[in-house]
This record gives C-alpha cells, structure tokens and sequence, in this order.
C-alpha cells in the first residue's frame, strides 16, 4: 500500500518516541546478556488516534446546535488539524454505521443488508470531508480506542448541528427522513484505521426505522439561491473550502461549471447526486464544486477511456460520450479542473497559518 511521506513522518517519530521511552524504563527482570526488550505498549494507530481525539475536541466543542458562526470557527480549525488530514493519505469514506456490517468498509456495499441510503459510502477529499462534514458535528470531550480485527476504530461521543441554515450543510441531508433522522440522532463519530492510514468516517446512530423519525421539509432542490441572490448549498463552494485571497480559486470555479454543464447534458448526474438512484458503491458527487474535487484524479482517465455514462444494454444505450467533440472538450476541461485544483491546494498549503496555540491538549475526559 503507497503511504504518504507526511504519514511516514508521523508513525516515524511516533515509533522512535515510544521506542526511546521504552528503553528508558528499566525492565523488571533484566535479560540475560544485559539488552532491554522493547515493549511497544500502543501501535502507531493507536497513538495517532489519540492524537486526532485531542484535536478534534478542541477544535469542535460544543455550541448552540444552531450556531453557524460556531461551526465555520470548527470548520477552520479542523483543517488546520494537519494529523487528521496526512492520515487519510488523500481519500476517505463517509456514511452510516451498520452493526451488521461491521467496521470494514469494503464490507458496506449497497445490498440487501444496507436497504438504505444512510448506510451509503461517500468518497471525498479529506480536506472538503473535514471542513464539510466533520465540522458539523460537535464533540464533548469522551472518546474511546479499540481494535476490532485489524483495524483500530476511534469512537467520539458527537453532537449534530440539527438547527442551522439551509446552506450551511454540505447537501440537504433531509432528502431522506431515514438519514437525517440519522445525522440528528447521532451518538458516536467513529474513525477506522488500517495499518498505515486513516480509510473511514462513519456514523453511529440508532437505526432510523426503530426510533421517531425527525422530518424536515424539501423541495427538491439539490442547488438553489437565497432571497439575496448567493448560490446555496455556500459550504458546498469553493469560496468556502479555499481562503478569499487564493488566486486559483476564480479559474477552478469557471472550469467546475463548463464540466458541471458538460455533465448535466450528457445524464452524468443521474448516479452522481446525493440519492445515488444507481446505488452505485462509495458514491462520488459531481453536482457540488468541493465534492467533486475527490475525481479531479481520476476524471480524465475515465473520459480518455470514454467510460462514462456506463450504457445500458437493456435500453440499447452505448457507453461513454457519443459525440467526439463533446468528449474532447470534456477532457480538455477535466484536465484544467486537476491542475487548477491542484494549484488551489498547493497555495492553501503553503499559506496555512500557524496555530495560535498547541492543538493537542488534553480534553477534560476520556
């Protein structure tokens, strides 16, 4: 498995601090030949999922579950929280905890035991996921690691932010009464981690369909404007996700909007909106700008290829674009998406800011 050089860093001077610690400590019968063992009480995983638990109480406490203000403040400092961020290695998975299921990912596929949509995988960039999704969550302070297998799993006793604007969530979540009805009820945000990195973010909820559904009205309306004339989902923009100064951004957005255009005309976005009417596994969104960032790898191979839309042998539908200039200009634009991209986030990187103070108290319990 390719492991980011960031996260060899971490586990690097994770290993050589529990290591040095270890041999300071005089074993309780000496060996012969007069070596000390080494006693590796916590793995890598573990150390580093206490590290994350810190951060993440610190920088989401709890608040008015209405406070947007709250929120934004969470979501900046989360993406500050350069732990959680290198652990992911570029990729992680979103949705619902499933008992059944367990605690791999590769087990959650759309079947007869995930009926539903908030047991759905999400795939986002780590970076949108924390600021997006995880900011919407509060977190009190209790938190627990265990291992199950060969994963280790860190539980944090959340709070949602149930009363907040409209558009100040990633996509209207009440779409479906069963998954805001999960995301509102919320006990547990769980991370999994696989030796070496980060691989999901689930949610541990009562099943929906065993307790009083909370309802929201809506519209139908994935994207919409406010009275005042801003696009809305604004979480879902790049003005959010990237600071006001970046000057990639303006570019990003334009050649997001031509591809987003190019999409809708070609029926991508009926298996890439929120409700997955395809059911298709570890969903990627394409109707919203952040979200789509996580195909900005992988868009222009599947277009060189021509594999998209998938067809339909039983409606006589062919794969992929059918019209050689549509293609080609879809690929021309998906290539200035990456690199635009990837310049957005090489400037954010190399203008973080230094946190004002250390990240990695300790939280009151555990």
């Amino acid at each position: 498995m390719f492991l980011d050089s960031k996260l060899l860093c971490v586990g690097a001077a994770i290993s050589i601090a529990l290591c040095t610690a270890s041999a300071a400590q005089p074993p309780s019968s000496p060996p012969s030949g007069g070596k000390k063992p080494l006693n590796l009480v916590k793995s890598i995983e573990e150390v580093l999922a206490e590290r994350i638990a810190r951060q993440l109480v610190i920088a989401s406490p709890v608040a008015e579950p209405g406070d947007a203000k709250a929120r934004d403040e969470a979501a900046a400092k989360l993406a500050a929280c350069d732990d959680l961020l290198n652990a992911a290695n570029g990729r992680i998975l979103w949705g619902g905890f499933n008992p059944k299921q367990g605690y791999d990912p590769e087990a959650y596929r759309l079947n007869d035991l995930a009926h539903d949509d908030y047991f759905q995988l999400t795939e986002f960039h780590p970076i949108v996921w924390a600021k997006l999704y995880l900011s919407t969550f509060m977190f009190p302070g209790p938190y627990s690691i265990h291992r199950e297998g060969r994963f280790t799993v860190l539980e944090l006793d959340a709070k949602f932010r149930s009363d907040m604007p409209p558009g100040d969530y990633p996509y209207p979540f009440w779409h479906s009464p069963n998954k805001w009805t999960a995301y509102v009820k919320v006990e547990k945000v769980m991370l999994i981690f696989a030796p070496g990195r980060l691989i999901a973010g689930l949610r541990r909820s009562p099943d929906p369909v065993s307790v009083e559904q909370v309802r929201k009205p809506w519209d139908t309306k994935w994207l919409w404007t406010d009275p005042d004339g801003n696009p809305q989902p604004r979480v879902a923009l790049f003005s959010y996700l990237f600071s006001k100064d970046n000057p990639h951004v303006t570019g990003l957005e334009q050649s997001y909007r031509e591809l987003e255009k190019n999409f809708r005309a070609q029926n991508c976005m009926l298996c890439h909106e929120p409700d997955n009417r395809s059911r298709i596994n570890d969903l990627l969104l394409l109707n919203y700008p952040s979200q789509a960032l996580i195909m900005r790898r992988t868009l222009v191979a599947i277009l060189e290829g021509n594999q998209m839309p998938p067809g339909n042998e039983e409606a006589h539908e062919p794969q992929g674009v059918q019209k050689p200039d549509v293609l080609a200009e879809m690929t021309r634009l998906a290539k200035l998406f990456e690199k635009q991209a990837d310049d957005a986030f090489a400037y954010e990187q190399a203008h973080k800011p230094k946190p004002a103070a250390p990240i990695n108290k300790t939280p009151a319990s555990k």
